[in-house]
């Protein structure tokens, strides 16, 4: 399962939708966070994602750990991968989505993600979610999502140039795939569907797609 949000990782906005997020899982919850995406940024930085998403998880009461890892070499580590085995829920916070693609992909890192894919949740939020994509606004993703390019903090006005963005990719031959705060879009096999408290959008040439919590989504529109 893929569960991608636009932003409010860790914050108390999201918390009860990830609550409700956890209970997808078949089995008792272990989830890896990882702020690779921000491997670039200073140790302040990184020390800012990792208590966050400590107090977060710890809030849930489920079984959590942060990994610091900040590039391909630490994600590749004989420990990591050994606890990457025993996940099913994985999730990537924010920072430049171009440091953590090159830091995942054609490795075994990513052959893991793919089993934790298959048997939990790989979720992500900012970088995180824009890397499930097949492309990228600059760059390509790991195509978890084909055809698609991800917008992330759709519609937050601090964004705004995202705007302008999407409409120079929306002639272009992917679609975009707009998430906003608090909210997933969750692919399950080829089921599609919206957790949270605002919206997703799909656009693509004159079509724009508006969906909210508990909605299901065409698996066509992303074809």
């Amino acid at each position: 399962m893929i569960a991608i949000t636009g932003s409010g990782e860790f914050l108390p906005s999201i918390f009860d939708v990830d609550k409700k997020l956890l209970h997808y899982l078949v089995e008792d919850p272990y989830v890896l966070t990882f702020s690779t995406a921000a491997g670039k940024e200073s140790d302040e930085r990184l020390l800012y994602w990792e208590n966050l998403a400590n107090k977060h998880f710890s809030n849930l009461n489920v079984k959590h750990q942060h990994i610091d890892a900040r590039n391909r070499k630490e994600l590749n580590k004989k420990s990591v991968i050994q606890e990457l085995q025993k996940a099913n829920f994985v999730f990537f916070s924010g920072g430049s989505p171009n440091h953590l693609y090159d830091s995942i992909y054609d490795s075994e890192f990513s052959n893991e993600l793919k089993n934790v894919e298959n048997r939990g949740i790989v979720g992500g939020c900012s970088a995180g979610a824009m890397i499930m994509g097949e492309k990228m606004i600059k760059g390509f993703g790991l195509n978890y999502l084909p055809k698609t390019i991800v917008i992330p903090h759709y519609g937050e006005s601090f964004y705004s140039w995202i705007s302008n963005t999407v409409k120079i990719l929306n002639r272009g031959k992917y679609k975009l795939l707009c998430l906003e705060k608090d909210t997933y879009f969750i692919k399950d096999g080829e089921h599609l569907s919206v957790l949270g408290k605002q919206n997703v959008h799909i656009i693509y040439n004159k079509e724009h797609h508006t969906f909210s919590d508990g909605d299901t989504i065409d698996v066509s529109l992303l074809k």
